[in-house]
């Protein structure tokens, strides 16, 4: 059997000279690949790079900004709870493709809101639409309505809701606010 090289101080080379001259010969080796790429595939790595790491942090976010407007739906609803309304969330997945190709999925709740034997699910179907930035179906007997988000110059989150489009027009969108919830609660509840 043969015994492996060993290093020896005696040959005028120190282990903290091996260490310079390998990290050196690194740098180098890294350089000359950065020589062989063009510009264009710098330039294409960027911008996947860039585009990736948007579209990643808007899906990201997008269950956190479900799950606060499902608090402000608890809390407008609390009186209502306290008097028999149920709220429960369904966990569920969700597969979307984003318009540039890419696809997700992922984990998300949908809130459901019963009582008198009826139920109301908010079900949180798309981060990426044409006309928003994101969407949350309202689904309850004999009606089909959707909540549009849509963020301002300022970042601020605004939530539209509007009829799911059953006919030639598309009703106009209107402000989520506790009255308009509550309408829809009672109208999908026969409150």
């Amino acid at each position: 059997m043969v015994a492996p090289p060993t290093w020896k101080p005696s040959e005028g080379l120190t282990q903290d000279n091996n260490l310079i001259a390998l990290n050196q010969l690194g740098c180098v080796l890294h350089h000359v690949r950065e020589l062989n790429m063009s510009k264009a595939d710098e330039l294409a790595i960027k911008l996947k790079q860039t585009r990736s790491t948007g579209i990643d942090q808007a899906i990201d976010s997008w269950p956190g900004q479900v799950y606060e407007l499902y608090h402000q739906i608890e809390a407008w609803l609390q009186p209502l709870t306290e008097a028999g309304l149920v709220l429960r969330r369904n966990p569920t997945h969700v597969f979307e493709s984003h318009p540039l190709g890419d696809t997700f999925d992922y984990a998300i709740d949908q809130l459901v809101i019963s009582a008198n034997r009826l139920s109301i699910t908010f079900d949180p179907v798309a981060r990426f639409t044409a006309d928003g930035e994101g969407r949350v179906e309202i689904h309850c007997q004999g009606n089909e309505l959707a909540l549009l988000r849509t963020v301002d110059e300022h970042g601020a989150t605004h939530w539209w809701l509007q009829g799911i489009e059953q006919a030639a027009t598309r009703p106009d969108a209107v402000a989520l606010t506790e009255n308009n919830l509550l309408s829809v609660v009672q109208a999908g509840l026969a409150l």
